[in-house]
C-alpha cells in the first residue's frame, strides 16, 4: 500500500557523485537512501512544461518516491511505501 502525498512536500537531499539521491532530509528527519529507480517524465510542453526526475528510494526505515524539479531543481517527497 502507498500514501500519495497530496501536497509534495518540499524535501533536502544530498546526492552522490551520479547526481542520484544518498540521504533524505525532511521535518528534521534524516536517512540514507539508495535508488532502486529512476525515471525522467517529460510532458505538456504546449502549456507548462513538466519535466522531472523520478527516484525509488530505499533506507532503513522508508521506501519512497521522489523526484527532482528539472524547471527549478528543487526536490519533492510525491509517495510513501508501507
Amino acid at each position: 500500500m502507498t500514501r500519495l502525498l497530496g501536497r509534495l512536500p518540499r524535501i533536502e537531499v544530498d546526492c552522490d557523485a551520479l547526481g542520484r539521491p544518498s540521504r533524505l532530509r525532511w521535518e528534521g528527519w534524516s536517512e540514507p537512501v539508495e535508488v532502486c529507480n529512476q525515471w525522467r517524465v517529460e510532458e505538456a510542453w504546449w502549456r507548462h512544461p513538466i519535466r522531472r526526475d523520478y527516484y525509488k528510494v530505499a533506507g532503513p526505515r522508508l521506501l519512497a518516491l521522489v523526484y527532482r524539479d528539472g524547471a527549478d531543481g528543487t526536490w519533492h517527497l510525491e509517495r510513501v511505501y508501507d
